[in-house]
């Protein structure tokens, strides 16, 4: 396997300066969006191999990662940023691979700028905003407990410990602490995307699943009925939600009812983030490389 070597840059629009990778290698081009509180490193266990066939991007969101502290960090400004950035640096029509609140990205990106995106690999993420709000209420602990422990300046193990002994009370674990089952790495991995995090990025998630008027806000500029005009193929990679994963299956029919072209595919191996997070990356290779060399 011939690994690209990735480049790391900036580009600067407005008043946000937004961190990316780039591999430099030819190809088509596709744009990887990380998750809420993550950063483009979620992807390393991907990009070895999409590299070997694509030109890959991968960004970091405004408060995430390298980028800027630029808030507000409503859906509307990632939309913004994300448009930009194909316009300005990609500068060709890409397919977007988006994890969680890139997924979500990616479907408005899609629906407002049609010109601009090839196809979407959509990885289980909500479309409908209902949805979004119980993740708010239902994974509360993670908001709240997240937003006091971003971007702390402490020495790293002090930081490990003080995460993985985080309070949770979330659907598909028992309560108890953020580390409970998890060894020394999964703790560090989620530590070091804490590190690179802008505390207020999780603001409005810890405090939106009881006020509207703060939901209402950092959700401007996401719209479930706007899929309808998606005009290029999108496949819904769905994991399992006794595992954590939070894309429904009403929300898959809400999809497939209203996009042109669409495909889904159930993972049960897989929570929510698909096996990113402990590079146990086999399945989703396969559906996401499969599926990417169908557009070659």
């Amino acid at each position: 396997m011939v690994v690209q070597m990735i480049e790391v840059k900036k580009y600067t629009h407005g008043d946000v300066t937004l961190n990316y990778a780039e591999t430099l290698n030819e190809g088509p081009p596709i744009l990887f969006l990380h998750g809420l509180s993550d950063r483009w490193q979620f992807f390393l266990s991907l990009l070895p191999q999409i590299s070997m066939r694509w030109h890959v991007y991968a960004l970091d969101f405004r408060g995430h990662g390298e980028s800027s502290r630029s808030p507000p960090y409503r859906y509307i400004d990632h939309i913004g940023d994300t448009v930009s950035f194909i316009e300005n640096v990609v500068k060709e029509k890409t397919v977007i691979y988006g994890a969680s609140l890139g997924g979500m990205i990616s479907l408005m990106v899609a629906a407002r700028r049609p010109d601009l995106v090839k196809a979407i690999v959509f990885g289980d993420a909500n479309i409908k905003l209902k949805y979004v709000r119980g993740v708010m209420k239902d994974f509360h602990s993670f908001w709240s407990g997240w937003e006091k422990l971003a971007g702390l300046d402490i020495p790293i193990d002090e930081y490990v410990e003080k995460v993985g002994d985080m309070p949770i009370d979330i659907p598909w674990r028992e309560p108890g602490r953020y580390g409970d089952g998890l060894d020394y790495i999964d703790v560090l991995n989620k530590t070091i995307y804490l590190k690179h995090l802008d505390p207020k990025v999780l603001t409005p998630w810890a405090n939106g699943g009881e006020d509207d008027e703060v939901f209402h806000d950092v959700t401007t500029g996401y719209d479930e009925e706007a899929i309808s005009d998606i005009k290029c193929p999108v496949l819904l990679i769905q994991g399992n939600s006794e595992k954590g994963a939070i894309l429904r299956d009403e929300e898959v029919e809400y999809a497939e009812s209203r996009l042109k072209h669409s495909k889904h595919v159930y993972l049960p191996e897989y929570g929510h983030n698909l096996g990113c997070y402990n590079f146990e990356t086999g399945a989703i290779l396969r559906v996401a490389t499969t599926f990417l060399e169908s557009l070659r």
